[in-house]
């Protein structure tokens, strides 16, 4: 495994919906949707714009996975960030993350953070991949929904730098390094994350 990079393919799972809404949030709902399709391809975003707190509005009690979205935007539990923070998150960090219930009071039990991506990568082999949609017209693609391990291919530069990333050709999802989905793996997080072996060309 330690030559393993990963592909996430979380951007593209409905699961990682909770349900919980962001209290107040920070811009207009098209800013917001922008600002989300960037944080879809493992783009980095102006801490100010994370939610800072989330409201089961609809009661729903849902359970929700280690990964997870409020209002678009990548959380993770504790057990998660305690997972990621012992990796180059490049410019990126965890953010708090407050999770009360539908009477906007009552605490949700444990520690939640928002995810900020923090580096991005050019090491996308296209040419060399499948089950990849695209390249559209900006010469980037998205993985196909029926992805499988081993059909996406990343050169050896996906080697270097950050542990977490996005790529500048694909506009849905996101990468983890050996070390880090070596981690993901060991600590039983690899489904939350769904991640997606790569092979390096």
């Amino acid at each position: 495994m330690t030559e393993t990079v990963w592909l996430s393919v979380a951007p593209q799972r409905s699961e990682l919906v909770s349900f919980y809404k962001r209290d107040k949030p920070a811009e207009p709902a098209p800013v917001g949707s922008h600002y989300t399709m960037i944080q879809l391809g493992g783009g980095h975003l102006d801490p100010k714009v994370l939610p800072q707190r989330a409201v089961d509005v609809e009661d729903r009690r849902k359970k929700f996975g280690h990964l997870f979205t409020v209002n678009g935007y990548f959380c993770v539990t504790e057990r998660a960030a305690a997972v990621l923070r012992q990796f180059d998150l490049g410019s990126g960090g965890l953010y708090p993350l407050e999770m009360v219930r539908h009477d906007g009071v009552t605490p949700v039990d444990g520690f939640f953070w928002a995810l900020n991506f923090g580096a991005k990568k050019n090491a996308l082999a296209m040419e060399d991949s499948r089950s990849v949609d695209g390249p559209n017209w900006r010469g980037n693609c998205t993985p196909e929904l029926w992805v499988k391990d081993d059909d996406f291919a990343v050169t050896r530069a996906a080697l270097e730098g950050a542990d977490i990333w996005g790529d500048e050709r694909v506009e849905e999802g996101f990468f983890v390094s050996p070390r880090l989905g070596q981690a993901l793996h060991k600590a039983g997080l690899a489904k939350a994350f769904h991640l997606m072996r790569c092979r390096i060309v």
